[in-house]
């Protein structure tokens, strides 16, 4: 009986056996589809016999390892490893399908195991045969069934069927396909739809010849085919397309070719299926023989000398030839062979080349533009083909370039005749010349033929590409005459000596000669204009006044600033800073002016003299502070600060109102001196005019039967240009007559009578004759009326003298007349207030008459204020009214306010302190009017009271210097050595002055002069004085009698005045002054404040509300802010 091992390697037998026949058939099934996927992917790609013989043998390779993965696996499966085919798991089985337990089997296995290794048990033996004999009985079918090995046969044959059908269909493909893959190291070549054949085939060319490249296709031709060049310096391919033409032909044109090539035709396969990769013709060559080249190449450019460029070596990689013209080109090159003969080619012309083997050489002169070609030819008679083209090209030698910095395009000459001349030259290579193409034209009412010529300018260094000129063009040599103009242009060469110089031209410039009359109605028309501005700005500055008052009302009644007052306050200061613009264009047209003046001595000194006081009152009114005046309205207004913008409005009011006060006395002055200034010009152009005709009768009267005809013919148009400007200087007369009228109508018709005159007449009539008398060669005729219109002319001058001098005179003597007015009343009025401070002094402290005498100190004051009024409005005829005159008369108006105070407070000696002051500052304000007059009248006067009057002036102020320094005496704040040292000096000046004045009363008394003042009492009062320093004391009666001395000199000043000018002395009696403005003295002190205060007090009485009189209060307060030095100095000494 079988043991249970025996029984389970009979199970495992079966099992392996049963496995191995469902490995087989898998096995089968893949060698099948591998068989015939090689037979259909052979049929389609045709294998090369490489890759067939590589898969057959990596086919074996998969069999053999398949083997002895079999024989592995067996060994396996007999040391029981394999969990398939191990013990336990084969009795599972069998015990699972013999018994009810599946480890029936495997307990019987373990039982028999163990009586091997023990003594044998008959129980257990029982057991194990019990287990055999059932196992004997056991179907092994039923344990491992064939069902899998069943489907794979199914499986082999389904696939056997489809590749026999698939073979039998393609039977060529695949029955070709099978042989190949029976002869693997057989190489067979796939089927081609069609060949390329070349037509062309092997070429052979010259250098840089072109050629057809032509192929065929046999078969199923394609529309196009690859053409690849290989050049044989290289290995790289060129790959080109190749369409068919109607012929079915392939064709290539090949341009220049120098190298050798080999080439073919070639078409790559569309699809990845085909069998075939490319169809290619076979190779084909090209062969070429060299042409003649060049190996080296160079032109050598050699500019022309003038332009000052270096030499330039151009090689053969630039195409374009630069060079100036003139410049010299010369070739070299080299060739790869030997040279016959060679030619440069000029725009087809051809210049022969030097040829030496391989070396060539050649050059020529460019003058123009041109294609360069060079053409060579070798031994062998072989040219170069197609020889570059070098463009030769003209670099422009440009025009020179000049910039005229001086003159301007139209000057006026000045009396020097000089054109100051700067000219800024540039160029590319240099200059040869610079110069002025002039011509002098003359006026259009003498017909003479123009002068042309040039004038050179100097230029250096020429070869300076960039500089800049100055040069003095003098006139005078050309003998210019008023109203010839000179048309003049700048003319600038180069120095280009090829083509000849290029030249550039300025525009006209012109210089005009003027004539005097052309220079006065030139600075008459801006002398119109400028008054025009000044009377325009008066009336704006007086709107702005009228806003600014507006603006103050309506704020007063407010406490806040709203938006519409800012708005309005905004543009009035727009509208001020405008006006403060068109003030300055003013002044600036004013300096215009007076350069204008003294660029032609148009003037005589004292004219002139005036116009530049003219121009300092123009400045002096853009006041300083009313930029100040804005910033300060305009900080106020940021802020929105009422109390300091209503104070700065007040400020910014009063000096627009100054200014307003300003203008209207310069267009007043300006006025009067325009009638002198007219008056002057008829003057001086009589007195040219007189001149020139002198200097023409000269040479009329040397004239001769033989004269020259050119001569008779340049007298004619020098005496037309007289008899023309005789003609202006007529209506200049009327002109001169009419604004004259307002300043001295005695002057004015005796001007008027004189341009009517028959003698006036006469003279136009003569020189008309002369002229004609000229033209028809009559020289003796012509000499005598001549003669007649020169006399007759000189008359007419020596009467305009005489009305100049009238009229200088008559004016001069006015003006005098209202200073020596004005002195006069300012003399009593120091007297009234002499008296005045004497009676106050000895007054005791508490009288009741102090209040009193308080009513005469305003009645002074008001006889001051009426003076201050007429001084305002003769400082709108004259600048004779000098700052010195405002402020003394200022100081002494400040005082009797003060000493009014006092006298009110019935302080006798204050106020009499105050009242010494107000003297002072009357007699400062007496000796600068004196001063003044003296300035303005004429000297010399056959009477000798000038030279009184001067010496008298001269005193006058030696003893207000001594009276200044005695002040200090007064403050006792000195030591004793430097008071004796004083005391020393003062008594030496003193006496000094008692001997002059000594000295003058003899002369006038052997001259018989009286009428020069208290004369004796001055010396009296100087003795007193004298004795007080030589006693070396000073008390108030010394500085008393100081006061009276200089007094009594000013009066003796204004006796003498009065007597030259034959006036009798008049007292007049005050009367009350009506104030109607704010002074416009330009530096006032005190007067001003008076003058306000008065104002004042009118407006206060007026009946405003209370607001309007707060306003008005406020106004004022600003308008008399005045220091007062002298107050404080005097109110320290008092106390």
């Amino acid at each position: 009986m079988l043991s249970i091992t025996e029984h389970l390697k009979r199970i495992r037998k079966e099992a392996v056996q049963n496995d191995l026949i469902t490995f087989g058939w898998l096995l089968y099934s893949i060698l099948l589809i591998i068989f015939f996927l090689a037979v259909g992917y052979e049929a389609i790609f045709y294998l090369s016999s490489s890759n067939r013989l590589f898969i057959l043998k990596s086919l074996f390779a998969l069999i053999v390892l398949i083997i002895l993965f079999l024989f592995i696996i067996n060994v396996l499966i007999e040391q029981n490893k394999i969990k398939r085919y191990s013990w336990p798991k084969l009795a599972r089985s069998a015990g699972k399908l013999a018994f009810p337990k599946s480890d029936v089997v495997i307990n019987a296995l373990q039982l028999e195991k163990s009586n091997s290794s023990n003594k044998s048990n008959s129980l257990s033996d029982s057991y194990i045969n019990g287990i055999s004999k059932k196992l004997n009985r056991l179907n092994l079918k039923k344990l491992f069934p064939t069902k899998l090995s069943e489907f794979w046969k199914k499986i082999n044959l389904f696939i056997l069927s489809l590749g026999m059908i698939i073979i039998l269909t393609f039977w060529d493909s695949t029955s070709n396909a099978v042989i190949r893959w029976g002869h693997p190291y057989h190489e067979f070549e796939a089927p081609k739809p069609f060949i390329i054949e070349g037509i062309t085939r092997n070429i052979h060319l010259l250098g840089g010849e072109s050629s057809f490249l032509n192929f065929k296709a046999i078969g199923i031709v394609p529309d196009s085919i690859f053409l690849e060049l290989i050049p044989s310096s290289n290995d790289t391919s060129i790959i080109f397309i190749m369409n068919k033409d109607s012929n079915n032909v392939y064709s290539y044109m090949i341009d220049e070719v120098y190298q050798d090539y080999r080439y073919r035709a070639f078409s790559p396969s569309e699809h990845f299926w085909q069998a075939w990769k490319n169809i290619n013709s076979p190779y084909y060559y090209i062969s070429v023989t060299d042409r003649p080249i060049m190996e080296e190449f160079s032109i050598k450019v050699s500019p022309p000398d003038y332009s000052g460029l270096p030499i330039t070596i151009q090689k053969a990689n630039q195409s374009d030839v630069n060079a100036l013209k003139g410049s010299s080109i010369r070739i070299d090159l080299k060739s790869n062979r030997n040279l016959k003969k060679g030619y440069l080619s000029l725009n087809d012309q051809k210049t022969p080349l030097k040829i030496r083997g391989k070396r060539a050489a050649g050059g020529f002169i460019f003058k123009e533009e041109a294609l360069l070609k060079i053409l060579l030819e070798d031994n062998r008679g072989i040219t170069n083909q197609n020889p570059i083209p070098y463009h030769l090209q003209i670099i422009p030698d440009l025009k020179p370039e000049m910039t005229i910095i001086k003159p301007e395009p139209v000057i006026e000459l000045g009396t020097e005749q000089l054109i100051p001349i700067e000219i800024k030259i540039e160029d590319d290579f240099g200059f040869s010349t610079l110069q002025i193409g002039y011509e002098i034209k003359r006026p259009s009412y003498i017909e003479n033929q123009s002068q042309i010529s040039i004038y050179p300018i100097y230029i250096a260094d020429r070869k300076v590409l960039s500089q800049e000129l100055r040069s003095i063009w003098k006139l005078h040599e050309y003998d210019l005459m008023p109203e010839d103009e000179i048309h003049y242009h700048f003319e600038l060469y180069d120095n280009d000596k090829v083509s000849g110089p290029k030249k550039s031209i300025s525009n006209t410039y012109i210089a005009k000669l003027p004539s005097l009359g052309d220079l006065f109605a030139s600075i008459e028309e801006k002398e119109d204009t400028m008054m025009d501005d000044l009377i325009m700005r008066s009336t704006e500055i007086d709107k702005i006044q009228n806003q600014l008052n507006t603006l103050e009302l309506e704020m007063l009644k407010s406490d806040k600033i709203d938006w519409t007052q800012k708005q309005q306050i905004e543009e009035t200061l727009n509208n001020i800073k405008e006006e403060t613009e068109a003030l300055k264009n003013i002044a600036e047209s004013m300096e215009a002016i007076n350069q204008a003046i003294n660029k032609h001595d148009l003037f005589p000194e004292d004219l002139m003299k005036k116009f530049t006081d003219l121009q300092e009152l123009v400045n002096e009114i853009l006041d300083t502070n009313l930029m100040t005046d804005l910033d300060d309205i305009k900080n106020a207004l940021d802020k929105m600060n009422t109390k300091d913008l209503m104070k700065a409005m007040e400020n910014l009011s009063s000096n627009l109102d100054n200014i307003e006060q300003q203008l209207d006395r310069f267009i007043d002055i300006f006025k009067r001196i325009k009638a002198e200034q007219k008056l002057n010009e008829t003057v001086q152009r009589l007195d040219e005019l007189v001149k020139n005709q002198v200097q023409t009768n000269d040479e009329i009267q040397n004239l001769n039967s033989n004269s020259d005809q050119n001569l008779l013919e340049q007298l004619s148009f020098d005496e037309k240009r007289n008899s023309n400007e005789y003609s202006n200087i007529r209506d200049l007369m009327k002109q001169s007559a009419k604004v004259m009228d307002e300043f001295d109508k005695e002057s004015s018709n005796a001007l008027d009578n004189l341009e009517s005159s028959q003698s006036a007449n006469e003279i136009e009539s003569l020189m008309s004759q002369t002229i004609r008398q000229l033209q028809k060669n009559r020289a003796e005729a012509a000499k005598q009326k001549s003669l007649s219109s020169l006399e007759n002319l000189k008359n007419i001058q020596s009467q305009m003298h005489q009305i100049k001098n009238q009229f200088e005179n008559t004016t001069t003597q006015e003006m005098a007349l209202k200073f020596q007015k004005i002195m006069k009343d300012l003399l009593e009025l120091s007297k009234n207030q002499e008296s005045l401070e004497r009676t106050a002094r000895s007054m005791p402290r508490n009288s009741q008459r102090l209040s009193q005498m308080a009513g005469k100190q305003q009645f002074i004051q008001d006889q001051l204020t009426k003076i201050v009024s007429e001084l305002i409005e003769l400082s709108k005829e004259t600048f004779a009214v000098t700052p010195k005159i405002g402020q003394g008369m200022g100081m002494a108006n400040n005082h009797m306010e003060e000493a009014k105070k006092r006298l009110a407070e019935r302080n006798g000696r204050g106020a009499a302190n105050n009242q010494k002051s107000a003297m002072e500052g009357l007699n400062s304000a007496i000796l600068a009017v004196s001063q003044s007059m003296n300035q303005m009248q004429s000297s010399g006067s056959a009477s000798g009271f000038e030279q009184f009057l001067k010496r008298m002036e001269q005193m006058s102020k030696q003893q207000q210097g001594i009276n200044n320094e005695s002040m200090q005496l007064a403050l006792g704040q000195m030591s004793a050595s430097i008071k004796e040292g004083l005391m020393g000096r003062l008594l030496s000046q003193q006496q000094q002055v008692q001997k002059n004045l000594q000295q003058l009363i003899n002369e006038s008394r052997k001259t018989g002069q009286d009428g020069l003042g208290d004369m004796k009492g001055i010396s009296e009062e100087i003795e007193e004085v004298i004795n007080d320093f030589q006693n070396r004391k000073y008390n108030q009666q010394t500085k008393a009698r100081q006061q009276r001395i200089l007094s009594r000199m000013l009066d003796s000043q204004k006796s003498m005045t009065q007597r030259g000018f034959k006036e009798e002395r008049k007292a007049e009696t005050a009367v009350e002054v009506i104030y109607e403005g704010p002074s416009g003295l330009p530096t006032d002190y005190g007067q001003r404040r008076n003058l306000a205060i008065e104002a004042l007090n009118k407006s206060l009485k007026a009946g405003y509300s209370r607001d309007y009189q707060t306003m008005i209060r406020r106004y004022f307060n600003s308008v008399s802010k005045i220091e007062n030095i002298s107050t404080i100095k005097d109110s320290t000494i008092n106390e």
